[in-house]
């Protein structure tokens, strides 16, 4: 290693606008000893040629905030720096012309209200008002915003960085850094101008994210796709009057704006999406300021729907096309926090680099320098993609993410390219059965059970399948019934210090007894939820843990990365390799007892317990646990042979009357028992927060979090409510209000089938009043009642039953 090696905490790899602001929010934190790389110039990746819109009408509330502080952040840039931002706020309308957009512009006016974000929803005169020069004949509502618009993607790029400069933070221009290397600790970077060593590393490299994530053992699921814009010729109506707003319109899958005295038009095709440098050769080192031809014949229908719209634009010139690669993902959302490689940090995958950078930045700055983040970003974390994330599936599912991004995102919407993805060995049988099958994390999962071959239909309401949920639900109270969970998260660890590590771990005690299972919560060092999973002892050496499967990996790099040194703990991730049937009821354990040997009795296998068993011939794990609230077993088991168990329950148990569950009506049930899900359990918020007091355990034994947990001045309640509503259901992140003013916002919900009552769990203000609640959903707003207690059993009698 060279003498004159240099070291930072943090180097950051990529110069535009993503590592700019992560740059810039880590200087904000205290870490000013950070440098950050560009190869050639800043912005000259896919920075410098965006468009640059910045929007506040948007579908969630961690998009919005996401948004909202980028605003704000440039802002504030720019008044310290005095580098011009080139800032334009003349709003917007994104507009509606059917009846699923209005929808979807209503529930757009809750993420308004959450957030505090001027907005209005109007018909279509007011979008005259507002831009004069707008067909709006099959405009059927518009949501109408005032503080966003759009801005010089160079001048904030140059205001950040100058911040960032002015507190101590070093930027190092046409220096390519080469590749990397593990030193003890360290990351070990080769760049043109020497070596550096750094405690961090932040991959900010856009299109050339792939290539970059390699030297660390990454697979980065990021895709360069092709992007149209236009500028007209100078418009003569535009002159001597206030800029327009920015226009949004599915119909051509774009937008419209004014830029200066020209018009804008940019075009998502719907049909085709193009991609460059795609995995695994990727990005061309030597781009730069790369531009491509345009390709009328793709977008020319879209183009023509445009000038429709907006016809003073239709007998112009056009005097320049900007088509350049921006990186996209397979669904849409950014890859911002931990990689899964040690202090290796993403802040990449941005479809819209400057409408997110800054909130970007200050996510991965908080992460960083915190361990956590203020708001609920898991949708953002990069370790969302497990092993099904191949080349293949990263570029054709990214296609078809670009291609269906100016579809309506009605609840339920998923994408259909490559399904099913893992057609794992009970797919067959349950399709022809009827299984409506959603998509969890590449695995398939009933929704709900229809005719064969039956497209589900989606929205905000209920939908024609809510009958059939209904019937599952009910059918599994009154006998039972078997869902298809072999997407979970399942974990073996072993050793003389496994026990030791997960009690460390864990704010609940961990079983102590051989065979016992317990609910533990896994928390920061903040103390806020890490994740929730189950342990079942095996015996004091051996341990066995479930949790959701979209948080496999995320789980398994936060236990395996408490180990510490010495101690004697394996891991092995039975993820990929086991399946898991879960069979719920009271007539389970009638049914199970005709396909094992061993003794389901409450006094041979209590509730929340676990024991090894043949099931049918197959050596399966056995736990007596069940998430709708009946008599039920997990049978956890190798996958291959997860459709041998399948078939003998349904042999055994058809004259008891067994059904397939699908996921609506299992969650449905879920509301039913009031139990929390990982809606509640975010990373925002601890135990104390959600009256989960009693799952903290803190006599004689410490635990990661413990002190902070105990120290929390809990600012939230979490409520239990009946929604009053006719035909629509709680989805999670509406806005919960006391007359006109919003006390807090929703988590999930569902519609409870076998008690006939609509529910969903409030986050609210601590000292909020239980009385006079509303839900705003779609607009209006419907009252709630609280509940003290779940609406089925609630002394928790169905779980512990003999039978």
């Amino acid at each position: 290693m060279s003498q004159t090696t240099r070291t930072t905490r943090v180097a950051i790899i990529g110069g535009g606008i993503m590592g700019v602001a992560a740059q810039f929010q880590l200087a904000e934190n205290g870490w000013t000893d950070t440098i950050l790389f560009e190869k050639a110039e800043l912005t000259s990746g896919s920075t410098w040629h965006a468009a640059g819109q910045i929007a506040h009408a948007v579908g969630s509330r961690v998009a919005g905030w996401i948004n909202k502080t980028s605003i704000e952040t440039y802002k504030r840039v720019e008044q310290e720096t005095g580098q011009s931002i080139g800032w334009h706020e003349v709003g917007g309308f994104r507009v509606a012309t059917t009846d699923d957009e209005v929808d979807w512009m209503k529930s757009i006016m809750g993420v308004g209200r959450l957030l505090d974000l001027p907005m209005d929803l109007v018909g279509p005169d007011e979008v005259a008002k507002g831009n004069p020069f707008y067909k709006v004949d099959n405009i059927k509502a518009a949501v109408r915003t005032y503080e966003d618009g759009h801005i010089d993607p160079s001048g904030v790029t140059m205001a950040l960085a100058a911040a960032s400069r002015a507190r101590g933070a070093r930027i190092e221009r046409h220096n390519q850094v080469l590749g990397a290397s593990r030193k003890g600790d360290m990351w070990l970077l080769k760049t043109q101008k020497g070596d550096v060593l750094a405690e961090h590393i932040v991959i900010a490299a856009g299109s050339y994210a792939n290539q970059v994530g390699e030297w660390f053992g990454l697979k980065i699921p990021s895709v360069s796709c092709l992007h149209h814009y236009l500028v007209t010729d100078t418009v003569p109506e535009f002159q001597g009057r206030p800029e327009l707003p920015v226009m949004r319109d599915n119909s051509y899958g774009g937008y419209i704006r004014q830029e200066q005295k020209s018009g804008l038009i940019g075009i998502y095709e719907g049909h085709v999406c193009p991609t460059v440098w795609e995995m695994p050769e990727g990005a061309p080192w030597a781009a730069e300021n790369e531009l491509f031809e345009a390709d009328y014949d793709s977008i020319g229908d879209f183009l023509m729907v445009a000038f429709e719209k907006m016809p003073i634009l239709a007998e112009l010139g056009i005097k320049r096309t900007v088509r350049g690669a921006i990186t996209h993902t397979p669904d849409g959302g950014m890859l911002v926090g931990p990689s899964g490689a040690p202090n290796v940090w993403l802040s990449c995958g941005s479809s819209i680099g400057l409408a997110w950078g800054g909130g970007a930045g200050k996510v991965l700055a908080d992460w960083m320098v915190h361990g956590e983040t203020s708001i609920n970003t898991r949708s953002l974390d990069p370790r969302r993609y497990g092993d099904f994330a191949s080349d293949h599936y990263i570029v054709e599912r990214t296609k078809d993410e670009f291609m269906r991004r100016h579809d309506t995102p009605c609840p339920g919407k998923q994408f259909h390219s490559l399904r099913p993805l893992n057609r794992h060995p009970l797919y067959e049988r349950l399709a022809s059965k009827g299984a409506v099958f959603s998509e969890i994390s590449g695995w398939e999962r009933p929704r709900y059970f229809g005719k064969v071959g039956e497209v589900e239909q989606i929205g905000w309401g209920q939908q024609p399948w809510h009958e059939n949920a209904m019937a599952e639900a009910k059918a599994t109270r009154q006998a039972a019934g078997v869902i298809d969970l072999c997407a979970f998260a399942q974990f073996e660890i072993t050793g003389t210090d496994a026990g030791k590590l997960l009690d460390r771990l864990s704010a609940n005690r961990i079983p102590r007894q051989d065979g016992q299972m317990s609910l533990n919560h896994l928390l920061t060092e903040q103390g806020h939820f890490e994740t929730e999973i189950t342990i079942w002892r095996i015996n004091k050496d051996r341990y066995f843990t479930g949790s959701p499967i979209a948080r496999a990996n995320p789980d398994f790099d936060w236990i395996k990365n408490h180990i510490q040194p010495g101690e004697d703990v394996q891991m092995i991730n039975r993820s990929a390799d086991w399946g898991m049937l879960a069979m719920s009821g009271p007539a389970s354990r009638r049914i199970l007892s005709q396909m094992t040997d061993a003794d389901l009795s409450n006094a041979a296998f209590p509730w929340l317990s676990g024991q090894e068993i043949s099931v049918a011939d197959v050596p399966c794990y056995a736990l007596r646990v069940s998430f709708v609230g009946e008599l039920g077993w997990e049978l956890h088991a190798p996958l291959d042979r997860i459709a041998q168990i399948y078939d003998a329950l349904f042999e055994a148990g058809s004259k008891f009357g067994l059904t397939d569950l699908g996921s609506y009506a299992f969650n449905g049930m879920r509301m039913e028992k009031a139990y929390r899900a990982s809606g509640e359990l975010t990373t925002d918020v601890g135990p104390l927060d959600v009256g989960l007091e009693r799952f903290v355990v803190t006599k004689d034994r410490d635990f990661i979090g413990k002190d902070a947990a105990l120290a929390c001045d809990p600012q939230w309640e979490l409520f239990y409510a009946e929604l009053h509503a006719d035909g629509v259901d709680i989805h999670g992140g509406e806005p919960v209000l006391l007359g006109n003013r919003v006390v807090g916002l929703t988590t999930s919900g569902g519609y409870g089938y076998t008690v006939g009552k609509s529910l969903g769990w409030l986050f609210v203000k601590k000292g909020t009043p239980r009385a006079n609640l509303t839900v705003q959903i779609l607009n209006e707003a419907y009252p709630v009642t609280i509940h003290d207690a779940p609406l089925f059993d609630a002394n928790n009698v169905r779980p512990r039953a003999e039978d």
